[in-house]
């Protein structure tokens, strides 16, 4: 996980560093360099939390599951919709 967390945040700020460095070369400027290699972090972080989840929360906390077990409640059998009853 540590590898994946690191490969993902270098090759963002390397690959978006390295489209803001074309960019500065062909409109000869000096600015886009940095805001390919912050656009890329950004977006990094941003992958990094959606792939790997967001930080674990506290223990002793709320629990975010209401129902008995952590399954899903189901309806009884008579609420089934009109296509279940055949």
């Amino acid at each position: 996980m540590g590898w994946g967390i690191t490969g993902t945040m270098l090759s963002g700020m390397l690959v978006w560093g390295g489209v803001g460095w074309l960019l500065d070369r062909w409109l000869e400027t000096r600015v886009f360099t940095l805001v390919g290699v912050l656009l890329g972090l950004g977006v990094a972080i941003y992958l990094v939390v959606v792939k790997y989840g967001a930080v674990e929360p506290p223990a002793g906390g709320r629990p975010t599951s209401t129902t008995r077990g952590g399954q899903r409640s189901r309806p009884p059998e008579y609420r089934k919709t009109q296509k279940g009853r055949r």
